[in-house]
């Protein structure tokens, strides 16, 4: 009896280990050894004083039906985490809004992921996005994670990739578990995304401005698969965004096509195309508009022609990098 009681006592003890509590929580999604990683702790460590974990799921579109487990968020020792359906998502943006922005670009993951890694303010918050081939829209199309890097935690490159790994993990757990059919990236192909963009003229542009014409000087990010891509033209910017992040935009209201009832248009001195595209991308919504805090903000000059032709380059090449089709002819 004194063993059986002594052995309980044990098991019990087992069960606070940051390991074991990591494990439990958002509906066991987690890959325990990245997010122990990210927040500093071993995944030997037998000690789980100081350590907090908790976990709830929120209610969804009554269009959506959300697997079992979706949608959930925990919070490990200062690392927030988010899993859910593309078609029912709530945190697209994690802790922040980065459209009109220049200061805060989504930087693309590699490994072939579609997903992204926003930095400001000496935090970063990941997001990927994975199509599920199985899936009807209104199953939710798809899954999204989104992962805030700790509270207490310095930003540096080495943050950032445990941050990528805890994402991307987290999507492929929550893709087994669910019953997801989807191509996952190679997570051992990660590197430290970058934490901002980069100021180049318009002729070295490679990334997100390539060929641009209406500005001398851009600021761009790389271009891999990310479901958020922005260019900086001089007070012009360019945003192309997909699925959950498609109707994010803070210059109109949530609509089949970013707030409008077209799939392509003009409206004073903002412009906008879209494209339908397979899967957990959804809408493709392309957008030109002044940034905030410009000159240009305040006018209601109409774009030039040379910057209607830099927003059409613009989604094409987006869209094409995604495998859909044509965008939607801007009006003449």
């Amino acid at each position: 009896m004194a063993l059986a009681v002594l052995g309980c006592g044990y098991y019990g003890f087992q069960l606070q280990y940051p390991a074991a509590r990591t494990g439990r929580a958002c509906s066991g999604m987690l890959p325990v050894g990245p997010v122990l990683d990210l927040v500093g702790k071993s995944r030997l460590s037998v000690s789980g004083l100081g350590f907090h974990t908790s976990s709830w799921q929120f209610d969804v579109s009554d269009d959506v039906t959300e697997p079992a487990g979706l949608a959930t968020r925990c919070k490990v020792d200062g690392a927030e985490i988010a899993i859910e359906t593309t078609a029912g998502a709530h945190n697209a943006y994690g802790a922040y809004t980065f459209q009109r922005d220049p200061n805060s670009f989504p930087v693309p993951l590699d490994g072939g992921w579609q997903g992204l890694m926003v930095t400001k303010n000496d935090a970063s918050t990941a997001s990927v996005l994975l199509s599920c081939k199985n899936w009807t829209p209104e199953k939710g199309s798809g899954i999204l994670v989104t992962a805030d890097s700790p509270y207490d935690t310095a930003v540096t490159a080495a943050v950032r990739l445990k941050l990528a790994r805890v994402a991307t993990g987290t999507a492929r757990r929550a893709a087994e578990r669910t019953g997801c059919e989807t191509d996952p990236g190679d997570e051992s192909g990660l590197t430290a995304p970058e934490a901002d963009a980069r100021t180049v003229s318009a002729g070295d542009a490679t990334g997100t401005c390539a060929g641009m014409t209406s500005a001398s000087t851009v600021r761009e990010t790389g271009v891999e698969k990310s479901p958020v891509e922005e260019c900086l033209l001089s007070g012009l910017q360019l945003t192309a965004a997909y699925g959950p992040f498609s109707d994010a935009s803070d210059a109109v209201d949530d609509g089949k096509y970013g707030g409008y009832d077209k799939p392509s248009g003009i409206d004073r001195s903002t412009a906008w195309t879209s494209v339908t595209c397979q899967g957990a991308l959804g809408i493709g919504y392309y957008h030109a508009s002044p940034v905030e805090g410009s000159d240009r903000r305040f006018t209601t000059a109409p774009l030039t022609k040379e910057e209607r032709a830099d927003l059409t380059h613009f989604a094409q090449q987006s869209a094409a990098r995604h495998g859909c089709g044509a965008p939607a002819k801007l009006p003449s």
